[in-house]
């Protein structure tokens, strides 16, 4: 129950709204109890004969006191008249009763509301805040699942807490205190049931929890499932492989039935016995009123009439209250997965004294830097290096050797295992990481963009960007050509991940988007080598004016793209094998010039 406590601590930031709530709740109790009250005086307007009223009752009694009192009030004018106060105080005490139900709903709503967008907030925020780590061994479905299906289940756990936890108690306490006014021994036949649904309810409450954890997973799988499915569509296609998935998601989703069945089952199953044990009082109040009335003549026919109705009323609210349970241990489940990923443990943190930094003027220093994604592989391996303001370095070597590895540790997407990473002298750790990242720009391989325009794609988390500039950036992108041939320019929206341009067209995006913030140190992890021979040459040339006047870290493993850099560090296994300018290397007759030699590179 604690993670479901903490949910219940984001609803106290709404204590107004649950304030009024709960006295409209007071309210709609009330007049409902009202409303069920009045039927006793119809039926004696109606059935009586003169216009007689119940006996007098002793004045210690309050309740009957005042029962005797207001229909020796409603009765006094003739039957008539009578008859029209009641039906019009009916008519107002169920206006009232409507008008104060609907805004305690409405109010309830808004902290039900509330509470799932700002859990909503802090999910996405705590996201964005993780390490590239994170990502590599958590599926994106079951990240979706969390922040959709999790955040909506909570929402009937409120409900439960604030909406029938306090509305229904009342409700069975002025109906039960209006039925033991009229027959005490009636009340207690009823109140025999009550035990015994609680317990009924309780069990059926603890497998449903086990059963929401095991169906929560399953939701989870078939979300990943869904997405991986949608992102690789083409390679699904090209190696007909349909079918193939088509029977695991089949095999999925009939788990997933399973499990929600069982689940519906648990949970259907409270009411019908919460409503049966209930009718079953029902029947035996039934049996010994009615002898109460045809044999002893204890108990007027009105008066049994009106207990019937206010004991039937019980069952609605006793019925709702027994899902309450079930509600609150479904919403502990999701506000555990919730909480998972709240609570989940930041790898890159900002130093509180981290300072600003908004130029580069040097150089950056990797000093013996080792990095592994987990205690069972190391990534790199003591790793020194320098790069000097305005050079041109390169790395190079194998798959698997480090190289993206070696470039996103700069940029802080991961923190080093060992060593230091410094910029003018200063640790990465020490440098805001806003300020640290607005002084780089990374242009990858896989080019990410949005389904959204291509201008709001390369202005993406800039604001006041003028049209006159946007154009700039776009022809020194070599990109506006292009543009302008499309349907809206500028405005054209591109589609899920820019499927709408093509490769090429991509990168320039890209590469506009990198430029438009004029970053001291660039980063390109193998920005052309998915292109073919017509896009490289022009993405290319607007990498050149890209990389004009920036540090600038080339990534790849085409030698020919990199043949001009300033320096060349060859990775092999995570550490330096081999480093220099593109003829000194060939010279060592080592793994850059075996590379050189495969992709049958020329001096």
């Amino acid at each position: 129950m604690k993670p479901y406590t903490r949910i219940l601590k984001y609803a106290l930031r709404y204590k107004k709204f649950i304030s009024v709530s709960v006295a409209l709740s007071v309210l709609f109790s009330v007049f409902s109890g009202i409303s069920i009250y009045l039927t006793i005086p119809l039926l004696k307007t109606l059935f009586l004969s003169g216009n007689s009223v119940s006996e007098s009752v002793p004045a210690g009694n309050f309740i009957k006191s005042s029962m005797y009192e207001f229909e020796k009030f409603i009765l006094s004018g003739g039957k008539e008249n009578a008859l029209f106060l009641i039906c019009s105080l009916i008519l107002v005490a169920y206006l009232l009763k409507n008008i104060t139900g609907f805004y305690q709903s409405l109010y309830m709503q808004k902290v039900e509301k509330s509470v799932m967008r700002d859990v909503r907030y802090e999910m996405y925020e705590k996201i964005n805040s993780f390490s590239l780590r994170y990502f590599t061994s958590e599926r994106t479905g079951n990240l979706i699942s969390r922040m959709t299906n999790d955040v909506n289940v909570i929402q009937g756990g409120l409900s439960a807490v604030f909406f029938n936890l306090f509305r229904e108690p009342l409700l069975i306490i002025i109906y039960l205190v209006l039925a033991l006014s009229i027959s005490w021994k009636m009340t207690l036949i009823a109140l025999v049931v009550f035990p015994i649904t609680v317990l009924v309810v309780a069990k059926i409450g603890s497998s449903l929890r086990r059963r929401s954890q095991r169906m929560q997973s399953k939701n989870s799988e078939i979300l990943s499932v869904i997405t991986e499915t949608i992102y690789a569509s083409k390679i699904i296609r090209a190696f007909n492989a349909q079918n193939f998935l088509n029977r695991l998601f089949r095999k999925d989703s009939d788990e997933l039935y399973t499990l929600t069945m069982k689940n519906v089952k648990a949970s259907e199953l409270a009411q019908p016995i919460t409503e049966f044990l209930t009718i079953l009082a029902g029947v035996s109040i039934i049996w010994f009123g009615g002898r109460d009335i045809l044999v002893s003549n204890t108990l007027s026919a009105e008066d049994f009439l009106g207990f019937l109705f206010i004991i039937f009323q019980l069952v609605v609210p006793i019925k709702n209250l027994s899902g309450v349970n079930n509600s609150i241990q479904q919403s502990s489940v999701s506000a555990e997965r919730i909480f998972e990923i709240i609570d989940y443990p930041l790898e890159i943190i900002e130093s509180k004294e981290a300072s600003e930094k908004n130029s580069f003027d040097k150089s950056i220093e990797l000093k013996n830097v080792s990095f592994e994604y987990d205690k069972k592989k190391t990534v790199i391996k003591n790793v020194s290096l320098k790069i000097d303001k305005s050079q041109v370095i390169a790395l190079v070597g194998p798959s698997g050797s480090g190289k993206s590895t070696l470039a996103d540790l700069i940029a802080r997407f991961y923190d080093v295992t060992s060593g230091s990473i410094l910029i003018d002298g200063a640790d990465v750790k020490s440098i805001s990481l806003k300020s640290l990242r607005n002084l780089i720009g990374i242009v990858q391989q896989e080019t990410i963009l949005f389904n959204d325009t291509i201008r709001n794609n390369i202005v993406f988390g800039l604001e006041n960007v003028s049209e006159d500039k946007l154009i700039e950036i776009c022809k020194s992108a070599n990109a506006y050509d292009f543009i302008l041939k499309t349907e809206k320019g500028l405005d054209t929206v591109i589609g899920e991940r820019g499927l709408k341009l093509s490769g090429g067209q991509r990168q320039r995006i890209s590469i506009a988007r990198t430029l438009l913030r004029n970053p001291a140190i660039l980063i390109l992890d193998e920005a052309t080598s998915s292109l073919d021979s017509q896009s490289e040459i022009t993405v290319q040339n607007a990498i050149e004016k890209l990389m004009t006047g920036r540090t600038s870290i080339v990534i790849a493993h085409r030698l020919s793209t990199v043949r001009n850099a300033d320096y060349i560090f060859v990775l092999e296994k995570g550490e330096i094998a081999e480093s220099g300018n593109h003829e000194e290397l060939l010279e060592m007759n080592g793994l850059y010039k075996r590379l050189s030699d495969i992709q049958n590179i020329k001096n």
